[in-house]
């Protein structure tokens, strides 16, 4: 039987809103971001919506389940002679396999839709089975099969999928299901089918090899979030007309979705953590849209997290979670919070920063039995067994436009329109980045001075200065007498 290859550190980031144990995990307190002004209205109507799309742009809405968790409709089947079967899934950028629970499904969570592989005239069973194994002792297991998957209005026809009839404790995920979004299958199973989106990529040559999340938080109602498969949509997502792209040569050995990373820090503080024993790869980061929060190595969260503490009141670790709790300042003013700066590596190894304001990563998490509102950094002290040390999920995602492009293999990023900061905003960790860069300016003035100097007087005909003539020293002459 083999193993899945998601890693324990996945436990909670996939599968589980329970907070388990030190590894990474979803947050289940009732979190809610900060409300941003409204950006232009989209229609709600997923076929108007098309209308106002390219025919090589196919957006998907995204039900949105208190900001740590966003499903997505799709179809399994084919109608003959029934209708399809429909369940909701997390999309997940984060992993390989589209599974769903089996009708036979045993300890799997009450209420949710499972697969009736019976009623499936397309349905194609291969025999292996595939296990889960998540850090908190769950195990769940089952077999694999072929069938056509529909979402929105694109099919992808024999996709390789997993029906897990067999679950050896309960999870609290809100959806039915996982559709992962890994561009490629890093195990065994390459060898039986491929994952979604090469699927659904090869089936439609003519579609533009990438999709795109656009994420709203729950209080954004005008603004549904959407999973855009095909052509972009920057004019209604985006405060900026264009993606800026990180360097993508990590995802050529895994099947994750990795950016390079040069540092991360916080701005005007001279608290930045860098990476350079990786050179100008700069270290590598996970996009994941089946991440709740920012998930940091222990390492670099420690160096970072300090320099919030002081700034905030009563502050208190949460170790279960892993994440810090805090008063929220008076009228929730945060204007002596900084914003979170993370530089990264573009593809000809120069820098550009994407910035996060205190409004996008400081959540709110409200007492049921209280009322009382605290505040809560949406960052959370990773696993040393974590696969890479920075992982940006959903609060990461809901700042910034973010496309998945197959083709070339790289993650791109614009500002969101629902950001409270403009387009191209720009931020440094530097305490003082305006007199570093005047000396840095000055030090390459003088250094280019003294090189033409030297160059004009060793090379240019007619400088060289004629040595200098000796005079004799007098003698004295002696006389006879």
């Amino acid at each position: 039987m083999p193993s899945s290859d998601m890693a324990v550190w996945r436990t909670s980031l996939l599968l589980l809103l329970a907070l388990a144990g030190a590894e990474p995990s979803r947050l289940v307190l009732p979190l809610r971001a900060k409300r941003h002004p409204a950006g232009p209205q989209v229609p709600s109507d997923s076929a108007q919506w098309r209308r106002l799309y390219s025919s090589n742009s196919h957006p998907n809405v995204l039900g949105n389940y208190d900001n740590v968790q966003y499903h997505v409709e799709i179809e399994i089947g084919d109608t003959c002679p029934g209708p399809r079967q429909q369940f909701q899934v997390v999309p997940d950028t984060g992993s390989s396999d589209l599974w769903i629970p089996a009708v036979n499904c045993s300890r799997c969570k009450t209420g949710t839709r499972k697969f009736d592989i019976t009623q499936s005239c397309k349905a194609e069973q291969i025999g292996n089975r595939i296990t889960f194994r998540y850090g908190d002792g769950t195990v769940a297991n089952g077999g694999s099969f072929y069938d056509t998957v529909r979402i929105g209005d694109l099919e992808a026809k024999r996709q390789l999928l997993i029906q897990v009839d067999d679950m050896e404790s309960d999870t609290h995920m809100k959806s039915d299901g996982i559709l992962g979004l890994a561009h490629h299958y890093a195990s065994d199973r390459s060898l039986r089918g491929e994952t979604f989106v090469s699927t659904l990529f090869r089936e439609h040559p003519n579609l533009p090899a990438q999709f795109s999340f656009y994420l709203t938080g729950r209080g954004a109602s005008d603004h549904e979030s959407q999973l855009v498969f095909g052509e972009p949509d920057l004019t209604s997502h985006s405060k900026e007309s264009s993606f800026r792209y990180g360097k993508g040569q990590y995802m050529s050995t895994t099947d994750l979705w990795l950016t390079s990373v040069w540092s991360i820090g916080w701005g005007d503080t001279g608290v930045e953590v860098t990476f350079p024993d990786r050179g100008t790869l700069g270290a590598p980061a996970l996009i994941d849209s089946g991440s709740s929060l920012l998930v940091i190595e222990p390492g670099v969260y420690d160096r970072l997290i300090g320099e919030l503490r002081w700034r905030f009141n009563n502050c208190r670790n949460m170790p279960e979670q892993q994440i810090l709790s805090c008063e929220c300042p008076p009228a929730n003013d945060l204007s002596r919070i900084p914003q979170l700066v993370i530089n990264v590596i573009d593809e000809h190894d120069e820098q550009f920063s994407l910035c996060m304001s205190p409004d996008e990563y400081i959540l709110e998490s409200v007492d049921p039995l209280t009322g009382r509102t605290s505040c809560v950094p949406s960052i959370q002290r990773g696993s040393i067994s974590q696969p890479v040390p920075l992982i940006f999920g959903m609060t990461f995602m809901r700042a910034f436009y973010t496309t998945f492009d197959l083709k070339n293999g790289r993650i791109g990023f614009a500002r969101s329109n629902l950001s409270p900061l403009p387009g191209q905003a720009t931020c440094s960790a530097d305490t003082q980045p305006v007199l570093r860069r005047s000396i840095w300016l000055l030090s390459v003035a003088v250094a280019v001075t003294s090189v033409i100097f030297a160059f004009y007087v060793f090379f240019v005909p007619g400088t060289n200065l004629p040595a200098p003539k000796m005079q004799a020293a007098p003698t004295k002459v002696q006389q006879g007498i």
